[in-house]
């Protein structure tokens, strides 16, 4: 309650875009069923993954689903780890 005005402020104005990037990835808009495959495209598009493949083979990103964490990526870049991954990325799949 004492803290920094400004710092308050700001978190305030990124959380809109914390919680729409996550919307994206865990698919809120079909009711969550891409949530996995999201997860997975996030790692995928890394360098981590080589796919989105689930256990479940009917499991995959819905429909729209890659377009909305292509446009999420864009609009927040900094919400983004993918210069400290990629930085790190070699060394964790020896």
């Amino acid at each position: 309650r004492d803290g920094d005005a400004a710092a308050l402020a700001e978190l305030t104005r990124r959380s809109a875009a914390v919680t729409d990037a996550n919307a994206a990835v865990f698919d809120a808009a079909n009711g969550f069923h891409g949530c996995i495959a999201g997860v997975h495209e996030v790692l995928r598009r890394q360098g981590l993954l080589d796919g989105v493949w689930c256990l479940d083979p009917a499991e995959g990103l819905s429909p729209g689903q890659a377009e909305e964490l292509t446009r999420v990526r864009a609009a927040y870049p900094w919400l983004t780890d993918d210069d400290f991954v990629a930085e790190h990325r070699d060394g964790w799949l020896r």
